[in-house]
């Protein structure tokens, strides 16, 4: 599941829906605007292992509401 593939209605539903944490919303907004791992790493100011975390956490709760 590549994030960056959903639509901007579809992007808006899972913020509404899937209980993202702060956190994992500012992964899941930076995601969807097609930005890297290390981009993702610089911009939030986490390592390379809490990012992939939180792409996991994230898509975990959106493929419950799928």
């Amino acid at each position: 599941m590549l994030l960056k593939e959903f639509t901007v209605p579809e992007c808006e539903r899972f913020r509404t829906i899937c209980n993202f944490t702060e956190e994992e919303m500012k992964v899941f907004d930076l995601r969807v605007k097609g930005k890297s791992i290390v981009e993702i790493q610089i911009a939030l100011h986490l390592s390379e292992s809490t990012v992939n975390r939180r792409i996991k956490d994230v898509k975990k709760k959106i493929h419950k509401v799928l």
